[in-house]
Parts: structure tokens; C-alpha cells; sequence
């Protein structure tokens, strides 16, 4: 195989800049979209594009058997109960060894607050959990050591900051400590897996140092210039993302462990 034929399966916040880089890396790379609308601008950048969606038969997606690699990276919210199944149809369509990468969340653990790695039970509640944990299971059981997932945390970066959809509101859980990763992180984990040969493990993606929502988000407000949410003093179940096993088993070095850090 080439081992320069990429593909980005959901080319949005995380998705496109991803491929971009990749490209700038010389790397060919097919991405996809649901949006007939969006195959203009994902060609601009250079890249091959697809329209993806679960009535697209085999023929229609003979790309994907060309692939080396590819990032699976499409939430479950609009598939639900289907979203493991479609997951393992795309992955069924490579031809091995391509090495894949499951884009996952830190959701699949519960809120039982204390610290969780990546051997924690599974337990999460909230309403995409269940999905993500059955399509984990599936694609483990059928692509085994050529997979990798990746558990990310709250996502920071581009334009998602979570300080502007709590401005101005009252939030609870102000002392429960925060779980974010930066955008530049998430690529740099995901190529840090490729460029490294790590396949067959399971990583949580997050930032180390885990400030409070109260000390983070009234930083982030200030930052961002805009009103800072106020704390009603209640207490709210949480949990501890470790992040750690992939920069000390595995050599990975986050540029922004600290959320303090990240830029505005």
C-alpha cells in the first residue's frame, strides 16, 4: 500500500483542519460530507469529495478500499441506534492492513466523581453514550489491532468555545473540575498515533491540569471579553478525565495541558 491515501469521514471542526494538514503534508486525502452543498469548498482545499450517508451502496464508495488510513469522526446524533452499524459498514470496506482511527468521548464514562482511565467501566449516560460505546465494541471485535480510538474531552478551539454558550447564565457545579482538550491537541494525537505506528489501543484525549468550571470559565469570559457566567453553589457529579497514558507510555507531548493556557 502507499501508505499516503488518507480519509477523514466527517469533515467538520475536527475533520477538515485535519485534512488540511494532511495535504499540506502531500498526503492525498478523501473526506466526506452529507451536504451536497459543502463538495465545492472541501474541493478547494484539495481534497477528493464524497457524499457519505447509509444508503450509499458499495459501488458508490469504492474509494474507500484505496485508503491507508482513515479517521472515523461523524458524531451519532442523527444515526442513533444505526450509528455502530454504519460505522463497521465503512470499516468493511477497507482493505486491511488499512489502520484506522475511531474519534470517540470521554462520555462513555459516567459521572462518578473520581479519576477514570482508559480501563474505567463504560458507563456513561448522557444521551450519545450508549451509541458510542456499541460502535467501540463493534469495530474493536472486527478491525482488532488495526484500530485505534480516541476518547476526546470537551473540545476548545476555532469556533468552539464553551464560555460562550454559558455566558450570562447560572451554572451549577462550579466546583467540578473541567475536562478540555485543544484543537491543535486533537490533530497532534491523532498524527502522533499514525506517524508512531500505535494501533490496537485506546486513548482519552484531555488536557492534564483540570481547573475548576468556576476558575475556567470566568478566565474564559474575561479572555473572550464577554459576561462571565455566575455559580449557584450547587454540587453536581463529576469526573476526572486522565489524559496521561498517551504522552507517558507513548511519547505524545500536548502543547496545551493547561486549559489556562490555551489561546483565546
Amino acid at each position: 500500500m502507499s501508505k499516503n491515501i488518507y480519509g477523514v469521514v466527517g469533515c467538520g471542526w475536527l475533520g477538515l483542519p485535519t485534512a488540511k494538514k494532511w495535504i499540506q503534508e502531500e498526503k492525498t486525502v478523501h473526506g466526506t460530507t452529507t451536504s451536497k452543498d459543502k463538495i465545492e469548498s472541501l474541493e478547494k482545499v484539495g481534497i477528493n469529495a464524497h457524499i457519505l450517508d447509509s444508503e450509499k451502496s458499495n459501488e458508490e464508495t469504492k474509494w474507500l478500499s484505496e485508503l491507508d488510513y482513515i479517521l472515523l469522526n461523524i458524531p451519532p446524533s442523527s444515526l442513533k441506534e444505526e450509528y455502530g452499524n454504519f460505522m463497521l459498514k465503512i470499516v468493511k470496506q477497507l482493505k486491511p492492513p488499512a489502520k484506522i482511527i475511531f474519534i470517540s468521548s470521554t462520555s462513555v464514562y459516567a459521572n462518578n466523581n473520581q479519576e477514570v482511565t482508559e480501563a474505567s467501566e463504560l458507563e456513561g449516560t448522557r444521551r450519545n453514550s450508549a451509541y458510542l460505546i456499541d460502535a467501540e465494541k463493534m469495530l474493536e471485535e472486527f478491525a482488532k489491532e488495526r484500530l485505534t480510538i480516541i476518547r476526546f474531552a470537551g473540545l476548545v478551539g476555532g469556533d468552539r468555545n464553551p464560555a460562550k454558550y454559558m455566558t450570562g447564565r447560572t451554572i451549577s457545579g462550579g466546583n467540578d473540575p473541567v475536562n478540555l482538550i485543544y484543537q491543535d491537541d486533537c490533530i497532534g494525537i491523532i498524527d502522533h498515533i499514525i506517524n508512531n505506528s500505535i494501533w490496537g489501543e485506546v486513548f482519552n484525549g484531555s488536557a492534564t491540569v483540570h481547573p475548576t468550571k468556576k476558575e475556567y470559565y470566568t478566565f474564559a469570559a474575561k479572555q473572550l471579553n464577554i459576561e462571565p457566567p455566575t455559580f449557584d453553589g450547587e454540587n453536581k457529579d463529576y469526573k476526572i478525565i486522565d489524559g496521561n497514558k498517551i504522552a507517558e507510555k507513548f511519547g505524545y507531548e500536548y502543547k496545551y495541558a493547561n486549559p489556562f493556557d490555551f489561546p483565546d
